[in-house]
């Protein structure tokens, strides 16, 4: 079994705790991948690990997942500040603290830097998006769980508007994260964001339209990427779709995404679940247990999306689930 250990990472801007597991298998002689998992409101470190499960991936697979954890002095409940432009910007406020706990562990522990990923849920699935566009010489790909797009709000009310409807424009959302991208992309110049994003189709605190938004956004911040980087062919996008149930449990609708090299991004709509963590152990709180398993599948979709690109077009899955779902009839 894997063991925590306990970190800060302090800045100019303010400080925040983080809890790192670390696996068994994991050593100093091989580079590891690094997964930043971000909760959501009203919880912790161990509420989130215990909600996703990543822990146990890690151990079996052999990489390192650090939690960090929001401060309740800069957010009563606990909500990381995704709306607020002081957090939307690179080397600044909650992002460059984040960044910081990357780079503090990166010092300390043996990390592949091409295999960092970062992933959230709610609130955290909103920041996480924030620090895919402030970063993307850090992370190199990008997991969320009932998120919004970049920037989608710049206040408080208009946060809570776009839970409720949906967000602005995507085509302009992603020209501003391609945008915000600049200072990263010099350090390391970027051809894609891979994406995965999973939602609830019943989820009565996000409203499910902002999945929608939010891959409309990456498509464009992609499509900038290949654009900036004359890279011809890889904005360009198939779509596939299919119709899919767990067994025992709830259907689902999957869409993957491919360009030019392979796959880039998928979207999970989850058929009459909530706001909540699809495939979480039964019992817990802000899980679904019906649902196909978010952990597995970002892995999984972190794995394969890391391959080189004469791989990536002919790979298969590399995760096997709790349960495996089977196609709808």
């Amino acid at each position: 079994m894997g063991t925590w250990i306990t970190g800060i990472a302090q800045n100019s801007f303010s400080s925040r705790h983080y809890k790192l597991w670390i696996p068994p298998t994991c050593g100093n002689h091989k580079p590891s991948a690094l997964v930043m998992m971000l909760h959501g409101c009203t919880q912790t470190a161990e509420d989130f690990a215990a909600l996703s499960g990543m822990n146990r991936i890690a151990d079996r697979d052999s990489f390192l997942v650090v939690y960090p954890e929001q401060a309740r002095r800069a957010n009563f409940l606990k909500c990381w500040n995704w709306f607020d432009p002081k957090h939307q910007v690179r080397d600044a406020g909650e992002p460059a603290i984040l960044a910081d706990i990357v780079a503090q562990i990166q010092s300390s522990h043996n990390i592949d830097s091409q295999r960092v990923y970062v992933v959230g849920v709610s609130a955290g699935g909103a920041m996480a998006v924030v620090l895919a566009a402030t970063y993307p010489d850090l992370f190199m790909a990008l997991g969320v769980s009932a998120g919004v797009e970049f920037k989608g709000a710049t206040s408080r009310s208009s946060g809570l508007a776009l839970m409720r409807h949906g967000g602005p424009d995507p085509n302009r959302q992603g020209l501003l994260a391609f945008q915000a991208m600049a200072a990263g992309l010099k350090k390391k110049p970027r051809l894609r964001i891979p994406v995965i994003v999973f939602q609830g189709s019943e989820d009565g605190h996000l409203h499910p339209v902002n999945a929608d938004l939010l891959i409309a956004q990456w498509t464009k911040t992609n499509q900038c990427l290949a654009e900036g980087q004359r890279a011809n062919g890889l904005g360009k996008l198939a779509e596939a779709a299919s119709e899919e149930q767990m067994p025992g449990g709830r259907s689902f609708t999957k869409h993957r995404y491919r360009d030019g090299v392979g796959l880039l991004m998928e979207k999970w709509i989850i058929h009459g679940m909530g706001h909540a963590w699809s495939g979480a152990p039964a019992g817990v709180r802000h899980g679904d247990a019906k649902g196909p398993d978010t952990s597995e599948e970002m892995w999984r979709f972190f794995r394969e999306t890391s391959l080189a690109p004469a791989d990536a077009r002919n790979s298969v899955s590399v995760a096997a689930p709790r349960s495996r779902p089977v196609k709808a009839t």
